[in-house]
């Protein structure tokens, strides 16, 4: 809704500019009468917005612009029996129609400050005082067609400037010291902390030890074709990474040949910050031919994946990618086990499945427990269906949900950078995994007693995991409130961009590195909630915490506690998030579509007493 509000508001602007540009050199009625039913149109697009999904969605365009659009009207309305003010207006309204145009498609930011303020409000009226000027001192002699010419150059002016001015956020030193401290206090200040001193135990205490190089490596992919691909170990996907809660794990990063330098972060893994592989805030980027060692306990256990954080868009997408799988001390039930990923865009863009511990079963025995732990390592959210068994989410990334029930007939829309376990009982026929865009790169599990073919259909349920499992209590205690709350809107912006124009995405109207820090102390409980006033999909994911969701859409959860690193916001959600800030450190808070990292959709949660030695921006 909040797009169609959006697209349809841009359309009616664009008729109103339009229609004020010929109206200024036609009176007559009819295109009076038009352009007020435009204007009435808006207003009603904007109540029903307003009733359908809230104000916060329209706030900032209605907001800003109503007093622009609705101005001339006034104007004509006061001076219509002044013939020359009457021409006065109808030039004014030329300028500032097409004006609110501009705004709404390229400036307009979640939270504008007093220059926008200015822009919507102040430079209207220097406009009209400029005409009126322009009117008394120079008369006729500046014929019609000078106006037309020149508000369009005017705008195209604008539109010019604001690209490049855009382009040159992504380009800034950024709010080094500037951050946003949740409308709560400084209430202590402790020694101050480098980064690299937050790291995991002495070497002694490793239990258990992996070599990675990281190279390139031309190969088959599941399209039938023949790519450069990047991996680790020369290995798609990477080296599967299995250990025992309670394992030391240290894993020794070499660069064979990555020219931009590689890292590697351990996605949704609370490692302390040191280890968690982002490039100019907890390490410098391991160059050719360097090596770098990481070492963290595993105390948590789950799925979990691991993949390149420098330039990840394009490393993660040829390949640098592979599973963490931590096991629990003890199992409680014996299941044959399945690991795979949807394939990132570079490597299969039409959502194969990739294994990622061997080849997948193609025949089970009937009554086998069967999980399969799915990530998604491509930058959209997958929707994945499980046909021929009823099944269960038993984990949603890495944590257990309670009292899982079961599904059957439903899709799974699993987020950039998400994880699912599913669990089922093997029937005595096929059943197939796959992806709705894909069925043929799907996976097909047949009985051991006949075959059959399992079905393809596509089920219009979807699974809501605000309502999935049986609620209970949390270890999160907000019985007295939070010390931080912030709010993160997401919306975009029109900037060249690589030579191009290309959507910037941001976050409170800012482009990284103009995202300022949220600032907490160690010990705060915080609350964030997200509002997307974009038309994608952003998976925003929180570096070393697990957010807990209070809300969707202004509905509480009410199922088992959603415990989640990666949080898919849709166009036109909102979520209230919470979790602890109980891991020291800067970490970094992005979209996980990671072409919207790379284009500005990123920031940094900061603990009031840590620093960085490293100079420089991350590097997405």
């Amino acid at each position: 809704m909040y797009m169609m509000f959006f697209g349809s508001s841009v359309l009616l602007l664009i008729g109103m500019a339009v229609l004020w540009s010929v109206f200024l050199f036609r009176g007559r009625r009819w295109l009076t009468l038009l352009n007020i039913f435009f204007l009435l149109a808006w207003l009603g697009l904007a109540l029903v917005a307003t009733w359908s999904i809230g104000w916060e969605f329209i706030r900032q365009i209605f907001g800003m612009l109503a007093p622009m659009v609705v101005s001339p009207f006034i104007l004509l309305v006061t001076v219509r029996d002044r013939s020359v003010w009457g021409q006065l207006v109808k030039r004014y309204a030329v300028f500032v129609s097409w004006f609110a145009v501009y705004m709404i498609t390229f400036q307009i930011p979640a939270f504008p400050d007093g220059w926008t303020y200015f822009e919507c409000f102040g430079l209207p009226i220097l406009v009209f005082i400029l005409l009126y000027a322009w009117d008394k001192w120079f008369g006729r002699r500046f014929y019609r067609h000078w106006i037309v010419i020149g508000s369009v150059l005017m705008i195209l002016g604008f539109i010019f400037i604001s690209l490049l001015w855009n382009a040159k956020a992504m380009q800034d030193e950024g709010h080094a010291m500037q951050g946003n401290w949740g409308g709560g206090k400084v209430t202590s200040v402790k020694p101050s902390v480098d980064v690299t001193t937050l790291t995991g135990p002495d070497a002694t205490a490793v239990t258990k030890q992996y070599d990675f190089t990281a190279a390139k490596k031309n190969m088959s992919v599941p399209d039938g074709s023949e790519k450069e691909l990047w991996l680790f170990n020369g290995q798609l996907t990477g080296p599967a990474i299995r250990v025992t809660q309670g394992d030391v794990v240290e894993v020794t990063l070499t660069n064979k040949n990555i020219e931009d330098g590689i890292t590697i972060h351990w996605h949704g893994y609370d490692v302390p910050n040191a280890e968690d592989g982002v490039p100019d805030i907890s390490q410098k980027v391991v160059a050719v031919g360097e090596s770098y060692t990481y070492r963290f306990t595993a105390d948590t256990a789950g799925t979990f994946w691991y993949h390149s954080h420098n330039q990840s868009s394009e490393q993660v997408g040829h390949g640098l990618f592979g599973s963490f799988i931590v096991e629990p001390k003890k199992q409680v039930k014996e299941e044959l086990e399945i690991v795979g990923f949807v394939a990132p865009k570079y490597v299969d863009s039409s959502g194969a499945l990739l294994p990622a511990n061997g080849k997948v079963p193609k025949n089970i025995k009937p009554g086998t427990n069967v999980r399969i732990r799915l990530g998604n390592a491509h930058n959209k959210p997958q929707k994945l269906i499980l046909n021929g068994t009823t099944f269960q989410i038993a984990a949603i990334d890495g944590n257990l949900i309670h009292k899982p029930t079961d599904l059957k007939e439903t899709y799974l829309q699993i987020p950039a950078g998400g994880r699912m376990d599913i669990t089922f009982t093997m029937p005595n026929h096929a059943v197939c995994l796959f992806d709705a865009k894909d069925a043929t790169g799907g996976w097909v599990f047949q009985s051991t007693g006949e075959n059959t073919k399992a079905s393809t259909e596509i089920p219009d349920n979807v699974f809501k995991p605000e309502k999935y499992g049986e609620k209970k209590a949390t270890t999160l205690d907000a019985s007295d409130g939070f010390d931080r709350l912030f709010t993160m809107v997401f919306d975009s912006k029109l900037a060249f961009f690589d030579g191009m124009v290309h959507h910037l995405w941001t976050i409170n109207g800012e482009l990284y590195p103009n995202t300022p820090m949220l600032m907490v102390n160690e010990g705060d409980l915080v609350k964030t909630t997200f509002v997307n006033r974009s038309y994608s999909h952003h998976p925003m994911h929180l570096h070393g915490h697990k957010m807990l969701v209070l809300t969707r859409n202004g509905a509480a959860t009410t199922g088992s506690p959603w415990w989640t690193d990666t949080l898919n916001v849709k166009p036109g959600e909102t979520y209230e998030v919470a979790f602890k800030a109980d891991n020291p450190g800067i970490w970094m808070d992005h979209c996980h579509n990671l072409d919207h990292a790379t284009n500005g959709m990123m920031m940094h949660l900061q603990y009031n007493n840590v620093y960085t030695p490293f100079s420089g921006h991350t590097h997405e």
